[in-house]
């Protein structure tokens, strides 16, 4: 679990929103129906202890708090209710403020991308937006464009499943001067990446495409995106703590966590970051005011009568909208597929520089879950998630693969060996060294198995359930590979769903990269996401080696 975790915390500090989201779940292709929330409000509900449930997520958090991170926030909503809100630890160690559920709010990160997706619903819904219609149609009053690299327009549809094909650049463009941050617009003026692949085509995960989905939103309702939230969003739900607005207003209500750093067996205040992409990560929220969006969504669009979504276009939200390979998780509309390729979970990460959080539905159960800490530790958010869920049975328990009957499973296991690199991370500039560093490996193993490995040392087997398929022996992940004329065209994993893995050419293999990743780190001072992304990476150095952290930019 700690390899794991690791390379994980090191990927998503990289991405600095929450650019990966961790987990399984070739999930179902619909949102729940009346009659199955009515069966199960009618029957025994997942949570059916409260005591138990709040002793339970004590116990598991009491394991974290000053070790992990020195603050956090939980909600869990279960059977159309909150069943569980409750603040951990210290909101800011220097003022020994404790973290309160209904008046600390945290950067959410990422999260904040399933506000803004929920916006775009709300304008199809409307009729001033369409899902499939060129995004160019949206932007007559807007200076930002969107070059005609390919014949096929980039479309809403693409945005909201990272599949519009512009290159990845993990920084979201964070500034640590609020005098820094510029318009919405500005920004995707003057940041935007190329497209490098045609529309659809596969996954890579875009800060980029999440904020220009939130100028789009504000452009169709005349109004700016962060005011739009608040009125259609926030206001309905009572969500008067939640906010896009950098820096949170003085005057905002509750009080706004502080971002910490470990400093040996201690954690300190850390100097605040803004994120000028304000959709695709600037959310500052309560976990009182999450349970009530997750509310929303497993309510068919609606809390206690209020409705933000009707129950068709929340249905739609939900449904598959990008499929990566029917075998392994796949795209909702802003919510990727979670956990167990049984279990119907979708989910979204989310981090900034010193804050991480982690969002879970289980729509079969009726029951979402959500965390955030104040930190951006190896241990995530998400194993916290991941413990309610096994806790709770809301996903079915790994199963043992049965090898295929098909012949020929050696040569496949020999057709797909190599090396792989992740369409979500950097191919070229100074960050390319995240790519490099979460190349995974994969060469045949005794008895026809797949065995994969990274830098970090995290190695597992796999074992062929169907041709080019291989479940995870002991977990829940699925490999699937795309194989046309004997030639790997790519690996799906269904713990990254936020790319697909794509074969690299020798010369840039690990084996020869590896030895040239101090010089590629040299040019990290350009940033403040270089210089975040460095020491990230001397951490997960120091972590690999037990030595002391080398000295790096200032």
């Amino acid at each position: 679990m700690g390899d794991r975790t690791t390379r994980r915390s090191f990927l998503a500090c990289l991405g600095s929103l929450g650019l990966v989201g961790f987990g399984t779940a070739a999930g179902r292709t619909s949102a729940t129906t009346n009659s199955q929330i009515t069966e199960r409000q009618e029957n025994e509900s997942p949570v059916p202890d409260p005591d138990g449930l709040e002793a339970f997520v004590d116990d598991v958090m009491a394991e974290r708090i000053g070790v992990t991170t020195p603050g956090a926030t939980v909600a869990i909503v279960s059977g159309g209710s909150p069943v569980f809100t409750k603040g951990y630890g210290v909101a800011d160690t220097d003022a020994g403020v404790p973290v309160r559920a209904d008046d600390t709010a945290f950067r959410v990160g990422s999260v904040g991308k399933l506000v803004t997706y929920t916006a775009v619903m709300q304008g199809v819904e409307r009729g001033v937006l369409d899902l499939d219609a060129d995004i160019t149609t949206y932007l007559d009053d807007s200076p930002v464009t969107v070059p005609a690299t390919y014949d096929e327009p980039v479309t809403l549809r693409h945005l909201g499943t990272h599949t519009a094909g512009f290159e990845s650049t993990l920084d979201p463009e964070l500034v640590a001067d609020p005098d820094a941050l510029d318009s919405l617009e500005t920004v995707l003026v003057d940041q935007q990446p190329p497209r490098i692949r045609r529309p659809g085509e596969l996954v890579g995960y875009s800060n980029y495409g999440a904020a220009l989905a939130g100028h789009v939103v504000a452009e169709a309702h005349d109004t700016t995106f962060t005011e739009y939230v608040q009125s259609e969003v926030f206001d309905p739900l009572g969500m008067s703590h939640s906010t896009f607005a950098q820096p949170v207003p003085d005057n905002h209500p509750g009080n706004l966590a502080a971002p910490h750093v470990r400093n040996d067996a201690s954690f300190t205040v850390a100097d605040d970051v803004y994120i000028n992409m304000r959709p695709a990560g600037s959310l500052s929220a309560t976990a009182t005011e999450m349970a009530a969006f997750m509310q929303a969504h497993l309510g068919n669009g609606a809390v206690s009568g209020t409705r933000i979504l009707n129950a068709a276009t929340t249905e739609r939200m939900h449904s598959r909208h990008h499929v990566r390979h029917p075998a392994v998780t796949n795209w909702r509309y802003g919510f990727h597929e979670y956990g167990s390729p049984d279990a119907n979970l979708l989910a979204h990460s989310g981090a900034t520089v010193n804050f991480t959080s982690h969002l879970a539905l289980a729509p079969d159960h009726e029951t979402g879950i959500f965390v955030a800490y104040n930190s951006n530790p190896s241990g995530l958010p998400a194993a916290v998630v991941d413990e309610i869920i096994a806790e709770y049975d809301l996903q079915p328990a790994p199963p043992t693969p049965t090898p295929t009957s098909k012949p020929g499973r050696r040569e496949r296991a020999e057709t797909v060996a190599g090396e792989y690199s992740l369409s979500s991370l950097p191919a070229s500039g100074p960050l390319q060294v995240a790519d490099q560093l979460a190349h995974l490996s994969v060469e045949s193993a005794d008895d026809s198995r797949l065995r994969t490995s990274t830098l970090d040392g995290d190695t597992r087997e796999w074992i062929e359930t169907d041709p080019y398929v291989y479940h995870e022996v002991g977990g829940h992940e699925v490999l699937a590979f795309e194989v046309t004329d004997g030639e790997v065209e790519g690996l799906n994993m269904s713990g990254e769903p936020t790319g697909v893995y794509q074969p690299v050419p020798f010369h840039e293999r690990q084996l020869v990269t590896g030895g040239v990743l101090g010089t590629t780190v040299s040019g990290f001072g350009l940033s403040l996401a270089g210089r975040v992304a460095y020491g990230t990476l001397q951490q997960w150095k120091q972590r690999r080696t037990g030595s002391e952290p080398e000295v790096g930019p200032e």
